[in-house]
């Protein structure tokens, strides 16, 4: 098995990045992280970017992009992630109020299919990540996209601390989808009551409010994720990138949780046999 890289994601430092993107490059190299997963060009052109992660040593995973963004111009999307290296492409569910029995919920899996043949024909992995609103239904729309995606190329991208924040069991999810996950995130979580809580969208950015059972996002580790039981059945999917998810740091420096989360990770590998 090859070593498995382990990326940070943009999504906490979309506000720095949009500033200065290269810096934060620059501040994730200096900490150890092998890649990115990018949240947009933040205004750089493909070229540029290659060339700044080419100097760092770094590698872009892939890339999240709308639904409405890439049916716009799906060949251009493509083109300019195959400038940047990226394996792989995460393609969003475009509304997360759509039903069952909606027209356009059926719609929406049906472009998720086409997009997805669309980058495998160009040698991309198209990528479906979920967050904590599929799982209001049953069965949940992550397993009726996959249904239908699988058929198509498309893999998971499973987000273990929304699919346990969402009242899903990881492990059912990372076993079922064992096959077909090549990029896992970590996210942790805590609170002492998910269902206080609510849902995702709803969460704010502020920390440990009582209405909201006190729910934070944490770093890799530090929260109610069970990465000690959780890890083997990761590695079992033999994924090539693992990304430390982590959506906000808070009052706490960004950089500082991160540099957390990839020791957290590292160690939890050796300790799995995985250097």
């Amino acid at each position: 098995m090859e070593k498995i890289l382990i990326a940070a994601p943009l999504y906490i430092l979309r506000e720095e990045a949009q500033k200065d993107l290269f810096g934060v490059l620059e501040r994730l190299h200096e900490i150890g992280y092998d890649g990115v997963e990018l949240l947009g060009l933040f205004g750089k052109k493909p070229e540029e970017l290659r060339k700044k992660l080419d100097q760092l040593g770094m590698k872009a995973l892939g890339d999240h992009v709308s639904t409405t963004d890439f049916l716009r111009d799906p060949q251009q999307v493509i083109a300019d992630h195959k400038i940047l290296g990226c394996e792989y492409l995460t393609i969003g569910w475009p509304d997360r109020d759509l039903l069952p029995g909606q027209p356009a919920y059926e719609d929406a899996i049906q472009d998720i299919q086409t997009l997805s043949a669309l980058c495998v024909q160009e040698g991309i992995t198209p990528l479906y990540h979920n967050h904590d609103f599929e799982f209001r239904i049953i069965p949940s729309t992550l397993d009726r996209v996959m249904e239908y995606g699988k058929q198509h190329g498309l893999c998971l991208e499973p987000d273990l601390g929304w699919m346990l924040f969402g009242g899903a069991d990881p492990a059912s999810y990372l076993k079922l989808y064992q096959d077909c996950s090549p990029v896992i995130h970590l996210k942790d979580v805590y609170a002492l009551s998910f269902e206080q809580a609510g849902k995702g969208e709803e969460l704010g950015e502020e920390k440990a409010r009582p209405e909201k059972g006190f729910f934070e996002f944490r770093p890799v580790g530090y929260g109610l994720l069970d990465l000690p039981r959780l890890m083997p059945l990761c590695l079992a999917c033999q994924p090539k990138w693992l990304v430390a998810d982590h959506d906000l740091a808070y009052d706490r420096d960004s950089y500082e949780d991160l540099a957390w989360s990839l020791s957290y990770i590292r160690n939890m590998l050796k300790i799995c046999g995985k250097s």
